[in-house]
């Protein structure tokens, strides 16, 4: 205590003071978790008094918790590691892609058949389903909306285009899929892009398109994909199935599961609900450290109508 009360009171020395408590706060390498938690308020609080709260701030332990927000690989928010052969459909390095989802609940998968409720515009929650094929199985992880994928890199996900029409053009489609927040231009815009085809039919429109992709590397991959496009007449958004595979993959396996994936999309049920299409009302919010206002809370009684 007098020595504390030496350099508190000459002004002169608590940069000498400063320094012995950051060299004794870094020296513990083997103090237990609880103690250093303990350690760091001390530090700050009596840094705080010396240097005032801004100064102290700076020099605390950045051990602050995390959120989804500020995880941007693989192994950060799944907890495994995957192997240093990236492809340009491959998560790690690179944030979260914007898909335009929002979930009323968690998608499921029973058998072969994948099904999810997706919050919409105008206040619809659509029921969507796919059946997959070649391997393929739901992937889950706060990384993934509604995708399915295998070992061998093919993929199939749910994208939704809100303010789009029936009639939207399909470069006005392939350009969402491709955007720089999404699934494919995390590492740089898609270049060699090439709409091979667009068809439609009573069920769903299909749109055959090939690009090259930048991986993390930044070598270009070509790819092809089927996107299969489907519309409710209560909103006024274009929910997208996208399944892809590798170049060398769609000639060797890869464009018969894109279509078939593709061709079994559709829209199961449609309802009305009192949730608005946006992330405060995705069942996953809070796991990805946003807080549910007060607001959102739906007593037991009033459930039955969301």
């Amino acid at each position: 205590a007098m020595f504390l009360k030496m350099f508190l009171k000459d002004r002169r020395r608590r940069p000498l003071l400063l320094l012995l408590l950051l060299g004794m706060a870094s020296g513990l390498s083997t103090t237990t978790t609880t103690t250093l938690e303990r350690r760091n308020v001390v530090k700050t609080l009596f840094l705080s008094s010396l240097l005032g709260p801004t100064v102290a701030m700076a020099a605390e332990d950045s051990s602050s918790m995390r959120t989804s927000s500020t995880m941007g690989s693989y192994e950060e928010v799944t907890g495994e590691t995957r192997s240093a052969n990236l492809g340009a459909g491959s998560v790690s390095g690179k944030s979260r892609p914007e898909t335009g989802v929002f979930l009323s609940e968690a998608p499921s998968a029973e058998g072969e058949s994948i099904t999810a409720e997706l919050l919409l515009s105008k206040y619809v929650a659509a029921r969507v389903a796919f059946r997959v094929s070649g391997g393929l199985a739901l992937a889950k992880g706060m990384y993934y909306d509604v995708e399915a994928r295998n070992r061998v890199g093919d993929s199939a996900y749910v994208q939704v285009v809100a303010n789009a029409t029936k009639s939207a053009k399909a470069q006005t489609l392939v350009d969402a899929v491709l955007a720089s927040g999404g699934r494919y231009g995390a590492f740089g815009p898609p270049s060699d892009v090439v709409i091979n085809s667009d068809d439609s039919n009573a069920e769903r429109r299909l749109i055959d398109v090939s690009f090259s992709a930048t991986s993390p590397g930044g070598s270009q991959q070509p790819r092809r994909a089927k996107i299969a496009a489907v519309t409710t007449d209560t909103t006024d958004d274009v929910i997208l199935l996208v399944a892809s595979a590798s170049e060398k993959r769609w000639n060797d396996g890869g464009a018969a599961i894109a279509d078939q994936v593709a061709n079994s999309f559709r829209v199961d049920n449609v309802r009305p609900t009192k949730l608005l299409a946006n992330k405060s009302n995705d069942f996953r919010f809070e796991e990805r450290g946003g807080l549910k206002a007060i607001t959102n809370f739906i007593s037991p009684s009033s459930s039955k109508d969301v």
